[in-house]
């Protein structure tokens, strides 16, 4: 299968597609015109000081990072939060977020705020208040303590540096000694020197273990609080066009959706899938609806009579094996064109100077007199009932000799009965040895008459409007049609507009309307305002572009207010000015 039939629901719903992308790129950007810049201000604390120790213990790591996930939990309890707000002196914080850095005794706050000055105030302000409910932190009876244990670190460390200098200078004095007595003093003057010194090591080491240098319990800011200068957050142009996409992906599923739904035969590939039948004509909308049924006669250079010039042709080429001719006309139900499509055959087969009749087979719904202005008495009817001969049903039409038409007749109670009875075989038997072509117009396909009349012909052609058969009804047809043995010709697909041309994107019949191929016989026919429920208007505006009637209305009424509005109100503001000028001239 081609690339181009799977989009063809692309192509026929190009509308929708369009309408329901350009709305997701518009709501997109209006929403993220009016969404601020938002900002990240980052800060990080350590716990502990083992980052520092050269020789850190793996516990120490463990008890750390497991503070860390404690302390990030305690970061976004309404203490902190408290704390924070009555330092900070406002009522209310942005969203943060307090995290443990994995694998890492780190906790790491996070402010999201549209003011970046006040993320990076919030963030450090947060990091403090956690920092001064730790142990050793604070006004707290530990925090005295800690300041305690440091000033008490402070003067040990000054007097042992003082002891270690006075040993050194015991030492030095002993060099160049003589006198016993000089030397035992001096001996015993190191030796209680040296104990100091242990006594003062040993007094140190027990106050650091207990002060903040030692303690795991403890935290401290390895990275202030950033102040961002870029907004956070994806790019609005990259939101704006995932958007789009997200909508055409939409409108897309939607048009394979609604092509899914809509089982119905469109274009030429449907006929042969389902009918395994050419088509083998393309007849284009008519504008006018007056003389559709003899279009034909009064406009010979239309793009119409060049679409039953091409039929006719093509029913010429079946006679090559087979002679066809008694050809039965017949749809798949009421109102898809079937007499107009057998008038004008006639017509143009009647114009290549052959002798051809027309008759009006269909006895429930005649409408062939009415369309060539005829009377319809006497007619089909009367001869099957033997009421009246060949002869005297067969009629000229008025407007051209070469045309004879057969019209109904009398309408019998029992149609049924007699359209079914052997006499028509008969009846059509003769009328093909008198004329050189016989075209039959028949019921549509939904009634049993037509059927029978279909046996009994050498040709059927079913005409059809593309999109208004469904794939079951045409199915159904197809079998009964096999099963009553009929030749059928092939497909006719009436009132193809250029519209729907396009829409269904058949190659077959849009070449119809390319003026590369038919110059000025381009048809300029267009399809009416649709009519109808507004859910139908809306479907026939997306998949035809056919704009209602009250909305061109109102879309002309409101350019031409445009287009007026400013200029009256310019006559009315030119009025007063006038009357003033003319007031001081007099």
């Amino acid at each position: 299968m081609e690339i181009s039939a799977y989009l063809k629901p692309l192509v026929r719903w190009w509308r929708l597609v369009v309408l329901v992308t350009v709305l997701a790129l518009v709501a997109s950007g209006v929403s993220t015109m009016f969404q601020p810049d938002v900002y990240v201000s980052r800060t990080t604390l350590v716990i502990g000081t083992t980052i520092l120790n050269p020789n850190p213990d793996s516990g120490q790591i463990y008890i750390a990072q497991q503070l860390a996930q404690i302390y990030a939990d305690r970061a976004e309890r309404e203490p902190i939060q408290q704390a924070t707000m009555q330092a900070l002196g406002i009522d209310w914080l942005p969203q943060y977020q307090a995290r443990a850095v994995p694998n890492a005794q780190m906790v790491e706050i996070a402010v999201t705020d549209t003011n970046p000055l006040r993320a990076q105030l919030i963030a450090n302000e947060l990091a403090k208040q956690l920092m001064e409910q730790s142990p050793a932190i604070g006004d707290t009876e530990t925090g005295i303590q800690q300041e305690f244990i440091r000033q008490q670190l402070t003067n040990i460390r000054a007097q042992i540096e003082e002891t270690e200098k006075k040993l050194e200078e015991l030492y030095s004095s002993l060099v160049g000694l003589n006198s016993a007595s000089q030397i035992a003093n001096i001996e015993r003057e190191i030796k209680d020197q040296t104990e100091k010194l242990n006594t003062l090591r040993e007094s140190y080491a027990s106050f650091l273990a207990n002060s903040q240098e030692g303690a795991l319990n403890i935290l401290s800011v390895v990275e202030p609080a950033n102040l961002p200068t870029r907004a956070e957050g994806t790019s609005k142009v990259v939101i704006i066009g995932l958007a789009g996409l997200v909508g055409f992906s939409l409108g897309a599923g939607a048009a394979y959706l609604l092509d899914f739904l809509d089982r119905t035969i469109k274009t030429t590939s449907d006929v042969e899938r389902v009918f395994n039948l050419p088509v083998i004509g393309y007849i284009s909308e008519l504008v006018e609806k007056e003389d559709n049924a003899t279009y034909v006669a009064k406009h010979p250079n239309s793009i119409l009579a060049e679409n039953f010039r091409l039929l006719r042709s093509n029913i010429e080429f079946f006679q090559i094996s087979k002679p066809v001719r008694t050809i039965l006309v017949t749809s798949p139900s009421q109102g898809n064109g079937k007499t107009t499509i057998a008038t004008n055959l006639a017509l143009s087969i009647s114009q290549g100077e052959q002798e051809v009749v027309l008759v009006d087979a269909d006895l429930r719904r005649p409408a062939v007199h009415k369309a060539l202005d005829m009377m319809k008495d006497p007619g089909l009817s009367d001869l099957i009932r033997n009421k009246a001969d060949i002869d005297s049903v067969v009629r000229t039409w008025s407007e051209n000799h070469n045309l004879k038409v057969v019209t109904a007749g009398n309408i019998p109670p029992n149609i049924t009965e007699v359209v079914g009875s052997k006499r028509i075989g008969s009846i059509l038997g003769d009328l093909r040895e008198k004329f050189e072509i016989v075209v039959v117009d028949a019921p549509p396909l939904i009634i049993a008459d037509a059927y029978n009349l279909a046996s009994r012909v050498d040709g059927v052609i079913l005409v059809m409007e593309p999109g208004l058969t469904s794939e079951e009804q045409a199915k159904t047809i197809k079998e009964q049609l096999d099963r009553s043995k009929a030749h059928v010709l092939g497909i006719v697909f009436n009132k193809i507009s250029e519209q729907s041309a396009h829409s269904y994107y058949d190659y077959q019949y849009r070449s119809l309307y390319s003026p590369k191929y038919y110059g000025d016989y381009v048809s300029s026919a267009r399809r009416e305002p649709a009519t109808g429920p507004r859910s139908n208007k809306l479907i026939s505006f997306l998949e035809h572009g056919e704009v209602p009637a009250e909305v061109a209305e109102g879309v002309q009424s409101a350019i031409t207010a445009i287009k007026t509005q400013p200029k009256k109100m310019a006559e009315r503001l030119r009025k007063p000015r006038k009357n003033g000028r003319n007031g001081k001239s007099s």
